[in-house]
């Protein structure tokens, strides 16, 4: 696993200069973001976090799926996503650093977290998995979405790449670089369910389903 990425500021910076513009990464994003959904499981009535929401389309599915009474939070890192989250007429939005949530224990039935742990140093993955447990209440279930290894020949290749290009400038990358999350889960405290590895268009995305 590649140790370090962006600093905090810098990752801000970087999704700040990108913005709305960040949907065009649905070309690779779409099928799993879809996926993660649906196994989130989502009923009227439910409490859900969106850790990482960027512009908030997968916010905006959310708050369709738990009406009526429930109740959809959403959090990143960017001013500029959470403007155009808000632009979606979104409700209880804030700014925050996802190793620091700022909601009290057992608050979330759900709790999805989509291209953000790829984000995050190595030294400080197990707290914050601790922490999105820390905010599930009993029961409830975590979906987690990263970018991954390969699993065929042009994921591989692929990820091969990336990596390379990373080595050379994290920045060019976005911070992302590829995990695989099943073991971190665990020893996080998490009850492992499901995982799946979407491919599209030679990228390949892990879907990680788990509760507390």
């Amino acid at each position: 696993m590649i140790q370090e990425t962006l600093t905090p500021t810098a990752a801000r910076r970087y999704y700040d200069l990108i913005g709305a513009r960040y949907d065009w990464f649905a070309f690779y994003e779409a099928r799993a973001k879809q996926l993660a959904l649906e196994l989130l499981d989502l009923a009227p009535g439910q409490s859900v976090l969106n850790v990482g929401m960027g512009t908030g389309k997968e916010s905006l599915a959310i708050q369709e799926a738990i009406r009526p009474g429930g109740a959809a939070f959403g959090v990143d890192l960017s001013p500029a996503m959470l403007l155009a989250a808000r632009q979606r007429n979104l409700p209880a939005l804030c700014q925050a650093d996802g190793r620091w949530l700022p909601f009290a224990g057992e608050s979330f039935d759900r709790l999805l977290s989509t291209y953000v742990l790829d984000l995050i140093p190595a030294w400080d993955l197990i707290s914050m998995l601790s922490g999105y447990r820390r905010l599930l209440k009993p029961g409830g279930r975590l979906v987690l979405l990263s970018l991954t290894e390969g699993v065929d020949q042009a994921s591989r290749g692929f990820v091969r790449l990336w990596k390379l290009a990373y080595n050379l400038s994290p920045i060019a990358c976005g911070g992302c670089r590829p995990l695989q999350l099943t073991g971190l889960v665990e020893e996080a405290g998490l009850s492992l369910l499901q995982r799946e590895v979407i491919v599209q268009w030679g990228v390949p995305s892990e879907v990680i389903v788990a509760v507390r």
